[in-house]
């Protein structure tokens, strides 16, 4: 059904309620609604709006221009992080039907085996790499890239068998690629990372050239609106309802000493009112708002809601903590002033041609060509560096930064470690990455000039060993969450990405990638400059690949966990998390795929508990 209004729910006996509009939470939606059309009545409440044809969403060359929109993002700015100069972390959040699938930059690779395999090894039954790979399929709309592409030199030559062909997430590759894409794989080989042509096997670790969510077939952005939604609209049990808020789940007793989730309280063009289900309630706001809604609903630490004068009724310490999210930082050159970059786009008869082909589904308006490199540590960091991250891989060593935190909390952390620690010196983990930015990526105290030409290549680590969290800040809904990943509170992180700093200056002045480069632009300091120096610079310009996820972790309750492997919530019968914040342990690829795989996985699993009363999470 077409979008309704609250009024018109009142027509409706709703089943399930979704909170939240977003990547999962749509994919949820649409899969259970088609699976149980003459059964239940499925109802999304998203508090943004359905931004449908909408050119700053839907065109790739255009998807930084949404960004700081108050339309299309919730804009959170982490409290100051001590270790990057006392500053403000900026913190996009995708605001509308499709949530952040309508915001983020579209990269859609897969992290490794041994990533997924942990999630089960951590109290996860059923989740793991195969049965997650096959999720991760369903939601997978192969589109190779054009027969005329040489996908052993370019990187780009997927294997059909290991991806989607009828889900509703278009994958492709984009139709203009970079003129330094191959001298910048050549260069790579010579510092140590090979071309992997599908990185979606399991084994990640290589340089490829980065498919999208993009569908080639009209160059817009595949995402989860588009994708899921708009093919189910139509069915007479999907109520999709935009601009609402929720402010608060209401619960009863349950079965067993269980709370049993029955309604939550909503706001829309100043009306307040509830809204009962009668089966079950699921959470699918995001890694940032679910554990404020938790909060307010009086689940989380007793002390925490304390302070906020908010009754506790399920005590879980896990909510909101195990915060983990990837960070970046820039090395900027300059280029040759033939390659075009986005700094060309100045020149009026350089967009009108690019316009123009955009018509045609062509051009850099119409995709994204961006260089990734998934990297093992053995290639940037010595075993004696090794050594002594191993050491510091463990919460003893860093008693500072887990002394406030719940012993349960601890645990799960420490147990994250063990796996973080021994990926650490395996070969076939990467444990940083490099990406491209066709232009100059903002840093701040630095103005491009628009009559040059600019590649950024962004240098992150992909499995964090700091530790945040993101609180409730007050009683009301509206206010933002505190939210603090704590970068670089980990001296790993630092030193990961200080030894991925020097990998990625000489991988700049390494032919034949170095042919095409005039000059450095960041950093401005010389490679041989103090390590002070070094990780100033990191700790000044680090900024977030918008990757959260952990709030609500996926774990045994005694480590922390807020959910179980059913995402039911501990403590409760009916209320579930389908959302990034249970993923428990941070992967080292970008966490759409595992966004899209985590909707597809539970609906089976609510499906078949259709009956809400006999789910009884008793963990």
């Amino acid at each position: 059904m077409p979008i309704v209004s609250l009024q018109d729910l009142k027509k409706h006996s709703i089943d399930v309620l979704i909170i939240g509009g977003g990547t999962s939470g749509l994919v949820l939606a649409a899969r259970y609604a088609f699976d149980a059309i003459f059964v239940d009545i499925i109802t999304v409440l998203e508090a943004g709006e359905y931004h449908e044809s909408d050119p700053l969403v839907d065109m790739p060359g255009m998807m930084t221009r949404a960004i700081h929109n108050p339309k299309y993002d919730w804009t959170y700015y982490t409290v100051p992080q001590k270790h990057c100069g006392g500053r403000p972390v900026l913190q996009s959040h995708g605001k509308g039907l499709g949530g952040s699938s309508l915001l983020n930059f579209m990269g859609f690779v897969r992290p490794s085996k041994e990533e997924l395999d942990a999630f089960e090894q951590m109290g996860n039954p059923g989740w793991n790499w195969d049965t997650l790979h096959a999720d991760m399929m369903k939601s997978e709309l192969l589109q190779p890239p054009d027969a005329s592409v040489d996908g052993k030199k370019m990187a780009a030559s997927p294997d059909p068998a290991l991806h989607g062909h009828t889900g509703g997430i278009a994958k492709s590759w984009p139709p203009l690629i970079s003129e330094l894409h191959v001298p910048l794989l050549d260069s790579l080989e010579s510092v140590g990372v090979p071309r992997k042509p599908d990185n979606s096997d399991g084994r990640p670790v290589g340089a490829f050239l980065c498919p999208t969510t993009v569908d080639a077939r009209t160059a817009t952005r595949s995402y989860s609106a588009p994708g899921y939604y708009a093919p189910n609209k139509d069915l007479p049990n999907l109520l999709v309802v935009t601009g609402v808020y929720v402010t608060k789940v209401d619960f009863t007793s349950g079965k067993g000493g269980l709370k049993r989730a029955t309604s939550v309280n909503v706001e829309k063009d100043g009306q307040v009112q509830t809204l009962s289900a009668r089966k079950e309630i699921v959470l699918s706001a995001g890694t940032f708002h679910t554990p404020q809604l938790l909060e307010l609903s009086g689940i989380g630490d007793s002390g925490t809601l304390q302070s906020l004068g908010i009754d506790c009724i399920v005590e879980l310490p896990g909510v909101g903590e195990n915060l983990q999210d990837h960070a970046c930082v820039p090395v900027v050159v300059q280029v040759n002033q033939n390659i075009e970059t986005f700094e060309a786009y100045g020149d009026p008869s350089i967009l009108k041609k690019h316009q123009e082909l955009y018509k045609a589904q062509q051009g850099m308006l119409a995709g994204l060509s961006s260089t990734f490199a998934f990297i093992p540590t053995k290639t940037f960091a010595s075993e004696s560096e090794l050594q002594k991250w191993e050491a510091w891989a463990n919460v003893s060593s860093n008693p500072h930064l887990f002394e406030s935190k719940d012993p349960s909390v601890r645990r799960g952390i420490e147990r994250q470690y063990e796996f973080i620690r021994g990926w650490l010196t395996d070969p076939n983990q990467p444990f940083a990455q490099i990406l491209t930015v066709n232009g100059h990526y903002p840093v701040q105290g630095v103005t491009p000039d628009p009559n040059k030409r600019y590649i950024t290549l962004l240098f992150a680590y992909n499995h964090p060993f700091s530790r945040g969290s993101v609180h409730s800040t007050s009683k009301d809904a509206h206010d933002h969450p505190s939210v603090d990943p704590n970068y670089l509170s980990s001296p790993i992180d630092s030193a990961v990405l200080a030894h991925m700093l020097s990998l990625t200056r000489r991988l700049s002045e390494t032919a034949p990638f170095s042919d095409s480069v005039i000059s450095t632009v960041v950093p401005s300091f010389d490679k041989k400059a103090p390590a002070d120096v070094v990780n100033k610079f990191i700790g000044d310009t680090l900024a977030t690949v918008h990757h959260p996820v952990g709030t609500a972790s996926m774990l045994p309750r005694d480590r922390g966990g807020v959910v179980s492997p059913d995402l039911l919530v501990y403590g409760t019968e009916n209320l579930r998390v389908v959302d990034c914040s249970v993923i428990p342990l941070q992967i080292s690829a970008n966490i759409q795929c595992l966004a899209y795989a985590i909707g597809e996985k539970v609906r089976p699993i609510i499906v078949s508990s259709s009956n809400a009363s006999l789910n009884i999470n008793s963990a």
